[in-house]
């Protein structure tokens, strides 16, 4: 057997690499504590570096839709404010549909002039339809990124899983941001399903 090379620690000898008996009762009689905690730190370490490997940089800035109703004057909500018009709508607090819901989105020209026409989900346009049957006369709000940018007066049931609405953002940002809202939806989903595995 190798003879151990002697150092000295603190003006005291000990063999090389292994601690001494003071040091060894510091750590609870463990001759190696700094390997005990790498291997502690392993799992943590592995976890991170996949998590940074699986989650993609954003080449878009993120853009959230998600679409709150009305509230009725009896009922508990918040208030929101449209940023051009200043008009105030008290919505009720529960989100009806999220950018989970939100298969497209694009900037459209018609007669009233730009607006968005976002196209749902086959479940979220089952939703669409029953809440705009049962919520005649009250504004679908338009939320993004926690703004209120447009609000739709629900006169009749829609039925096909499209959503017509005119929004208080400047014409020539209208198309690059219906793009953002459609990749920020698409991005989601495809991370929930993910998660959902």
């Amino acid at each position: 057997m190798a003879a151990l090379r002697r150092i000295k620690v603190g003006g005291k000898p000990c063999d090389a690499g292994l601690p001494n008996a003071e040091e060894a009762r510091h750590f609870g009689g463990m001759a190696r504590p700094r390997l005990l905690v790498s291997l502690l730190l392993l799992p943590l370490a592995l976890a991170f570096f996949a998590a940074c490997a699986t989650s993609k940089k954003k080449n878009y800035p993120e853009t959230v839709a998600r679409f709150l109703l009305e509230a009725s004057p009896s009922e508990a909500g918040a208030t929101v404010k449209l940023p051009r018009s200043g008009t105030t709508i008290l919505v009720a607090p529960k989100t009806y549909f999220t950018e989970y819901d939100i298969v497209s989105c694009s900037a459209v020209m018609n007669e009233l002039g730009r607006s968005l026409v976002f196209k749902f989900t086959s479940e979220a346009s089952r939703d669409l339809f029953r809440l705009t049957a049962t919520s005649r006369g009250k504004r679908l709000v338009t939320v993004v990124n926690g703004v209120a940018i447009g609000a739709r007066r629900i006169e009749d049931p829609l039925s096909d899983g499209y959503l017509i609405t005119y929004v208080e953002v400047d014409d020539d940002k209208l198309d690059e941001f219906a793009k953002n809202i459609v990749s920020t939806s698409t991005d989601g989903r495809k991370e929930l399903e993910k998660r959902n595995r």
